[in-house]
C-alpha cells in the first residue's frame, strides 16, 4: 500500500493550523490511502531547537530577534504570574488541543530539529507539504523542509495547498526559491497569488485548490464537534486574528437587531479592547471552535479559517479585512470560487450600510462541492 508523510505547519496552539493538518490526513485516508503527519515541531512550538541548519531565509536584525523572544519564550512565563486567570483558561485549551490530535490525528515520531528529520531514513512512498504558509520566507527558522527536501530523491513528492504568505518573494531568494521549487513534482496552492509566484519562478503551472478543511463537507466534520458548556441557542459568533473596531462594531449591531448575546473566541483578550457585551472564550480547543462556529447565528470574523467553516457549514457571516494590509488573498480566492466576495468587507466601511442579509448558500454550496471535487481529483491523480 502506498504510505504517505504529511509535513505541514502544526502543534502552534492554532485552530486553522491545527484543523487544516487533520483535515488533509483524514480525506486521504477516506480515499484508502495510509498516511500520518511528519511530526517536524514548527519553529513557533517551545519544543523546538534552532541549529546552524535551520537559519531563517531572512536574517532578523537584534531588535527583531528581541520582539520574538519576548512574544514565543518570555511571555508565556509572565502571563504564568501576571494573569492567572489566562493560565488557567490557556491550559484548559492546550489540553483539548492534546485531546484532539491523541482522538484524532496520526502523527510520526517527533523530529524536533531540521537536524534529526534531515538524518532520519524515512520510509514513505509518497511525500506532500501543505497546507498553511509554509513557504513564508518571513518564518524565523529554515523553510527548506517544506520543499521536501529531507524526502528520498526516488519518492513521490507533492505540493498540497501550500502558500507563500506573501504576493512577492525578494529578488535575492528567487533563485533558491526556483531550486527548491524544483524538487516538488507537482505542485498545487491555496491562492491565486500562488499560482502566479510558481510561474514567474519556475516557469511551471501549479493548480488551485481548496483549503484541506474544505475537502470535508459540514457532515463529515459533525463527528469532531464537541459541545462548548452554556452556550446560548442563539448568539453571534466573533473569531479574530488581530484587534479591529469595525468587527465590533459590525457585531454588536447585529446582536441588536436580533437581541442576542456576543461571544468572542480569543486566546489572548487581554489584548483586545475591553469591550461591553462582548464575551470572551478563551479556552476553546479546535473540537468546540467547530462547535462554535457551525451553532453560530452569526459570524463576523477577519481569519481565512473563520470565513472557510463558516462558507462550509453554511453560517451567515462578514470577513472583515485591513485597509491597511492589501494580502487577503486567501480570502479573496475563496469568497470569488463560491460566489460569496460580497460578504468581504473593509474595516474603514460604514457600517450602518451593511445589509444584515441571509448569504445566498445553496448556490454557494455547489460552487463550494465543484472546487472540492477538482481539489479531491488532484490528489487522486497525483499521488
Amino acid at each position: 500500500m502506498n504510505k504517505i508523510g504529511i509535513i505541514t505547519i502544526d502543534k502552534v496552539n492554532n485552530y486553522g493550523a491545527e484543523l487544516q493538518a487533520f483535515a488533509l490526513q483524514k480525506k486521504l485516508e477516506k480515499l484508502g490511502y495510509a498516511c500520518e503527519i511528519i511530526d517536524y515541531l514548527y519553529y513557533k512550538n517551545w519544543k523546538y531547537k534552532d541549529t546552524n541548519q535551520s537559519k531563517p531565509f531572512v536574517p532578523m536584525s537584534g531588535k527583531e530577534q528581541l520582539a520574538y523572544w519576548l512574544k514565543y519564550r518570555f511571555a508565556n512565563f509572565l502571563l504564568d504570574k501576571v494573569f492567572p486567570l489566562f493560565h488557567q483558561a490557556t491550559r484548559i485549551r492546550l489540553k483539548r488541543f492534546e485531546t484532539f490530535h491523541r482522538d484524532n490525528t496520526k502523527f510520526s515520531q517527533p523530529y524536533n530539529s531540521m537536524a534529526k528529520l534531515y538524518r532520519t531514513n524515512l520510509d514513505y512512498n509518497t511525500y506532500i507539504v501543505g497546507s498553511d504558509q509554509v513557504w513564508n520566507p518571513s518564518a524565523n527558522s529554515s523553510i527548506e523542509p517544506y520543499f521536501l527536501t529531507f524526502a528520498p530523491k526516488e519518492a513521490k513528492k507533492i505540493s498540497y495547498a501550500s502558500s507563500f504568505g506573501v504576493s512577492h518573494i525578494a529578488p535575492e531568494l528567487q533563485e533558491r526559491f526556483k531550486k527548491l521549487l524544483s524538487n516538488i513534482d507537482v505542485i498545487s496552492v491555496r491562492e491565486a497569488s500562488g499560482v502566479e509566484l510558481v510561474k514567474q519562478l519556475t516557469g511551471r503551472n501549479a493548480e488551485l485548490v481548496v483549503d484541506p478543511t474544505l475537502l470535508l463537507n459540514k457532515q463529515e466534520w459533525m463527528p469532531y464537534m464537541k459541545v462548548y458548556p452554556d452556550m446560548p441557542k442563539r448568539y453571534v459568533l466573533i473569531y479574530q486574528l488581530s484587534d479591529s473596531d469595525a468587527i465590533v462594531k459590525l457585531a454588536k449591531q447585529i446582536g441588536i437587531e436580533r437581541n442576542i448575546p456576543i461571544y468572542r473566541i480569543c486566546k489572548r483578550a487581554f489584548h483586545v479592547k475591553k469591550d461591553t457585551g462582548v464575551i470572551n472564550i478563551l479556552d476553546a480547543g479546535p473540537a468546540e471552535f467547530l462547535f462554535l462556529i457551525a451553532h453560530a447565528e452569526y459570524v463576523i470574523t477577519n481569519s481565512f479559517h473563520g470565513t472557510a467553516f463558516s462558507v462550509n457549514f453554511s453560517v451567515p457571516f462578514y470577513t472583515v479585512v485591513s485597509s491597511a494590509k492589501k494580502n487577503n488573498s486567501r480570502m479573496e480566492s475563496l469568497l470569488a470560487s463560491t460566489g460569496l466576495l460580497n460578504r468581504l468587507l473593509s474595516d474603514n466601511i460604514d457600517i450602518n450600510t451593511v445589509n444584515i442579509n441571509m448569504p445566498d448558500f445553496k448556490e454557494a454550496q455547489k460552487k463550494l462541492q465543484q472546487v472540492r471535487e477538482q481539489s479531491i481529483a488532484f490528489l487522486k491523480t497525483n499521488i
